[in-house]
């Protein structure tokens, strides 16, 4: 299993290298599809979402296709079987994970970790966790699609909190104790790498391990 799990997708070279080992070949190689289903339920302004796809371009990721397993009638098990690298955007998390049991994409990326690079960005990262509750702390997430359920894919046993600064850390420190599971908290220029049993953290800034 590998599994590159960011805030923000490649905003350092850090991180870039690190998709880098865990791919196993250069950029201009490597075949990567673009999973926007959490950005499409935002609103308003996707600077955000255009940066995390000029930055594949920034570190040399010039084959990129973009596949939304929502979109009915797609043939995108198709389409994704001839990617390296499935790189999931950030956006809405309750949204995402929803699509994700709805058109068994989730259940599809369980089955071929063994085979694929997954990288996940914001709730791209999140949704690999045990749980996506973390998504749920003010402020949270808006679960616009109400789910009650909030079992994430469990690839990892652990959460995975993006986009921190600030007090927002003492936040997750408190949330993590009540907690059985441990909690990574990472700002923008941090991701966590896992490469089968090793995991380990990217970081040109500030990332933290709660609990556990």
């Amino acid at each position: 299993m590998k599994l590159l799990l960011t805030s923000a997708g490649l905003t350092n070279k850090t991180i870039a290298d690190g998709l880098l080992v865990l791919v196993g070949k250069p950029a201009a190689e490597t075949k990567i599809a673009l999973i926007p289903t959490a950005a499409q339920a935002e609103e308003g302004n996707k600077d955000w979402f255009v940066g995390q796809f000029l930055k594949l371009y920034a570190f040399g990721y010039t084959w990129v296709d973009m596949v939304d397993p929502s979109m009915p009638e797609l043939d995108w098990q198709r389409r994704l079987a001839e990617v390296d690298v499935v790189f999931v955007s950030g956006g809405n998390t309750f949204y995402l994970l929803d699509q994700w049991r709805k058109s068994g994409f989730g259940a599809w990326m369980t089955e071929n970790l063994s085979n694929k690079v997954y990288a996940g960005v914001s709730a791209g990262a999140i949704i690999a966790a045990p749980t996506i509750e973390v998504a749920t702390i003010e402020p949270a997430d808006r679960n616009i699609v109400g789910i009650t359920d909030l079992m994430g894919m469990g690839w990892v046993d652990f959460e995975v909190e993006p986009h921190c600064e600030g007090v927002r850390y003492d936040v997750i420190k408190q949330y993590a104790e009540s907690k059985q599971k441990p909690v990574y908290a990472i700002d923008d220029a941090g991701a966590i790498l896992v490469n089968g049993e090793d995991v380990s953290v990217l970081s040109e800034g500030r990332a933290e391990l709660y609990g556990g």
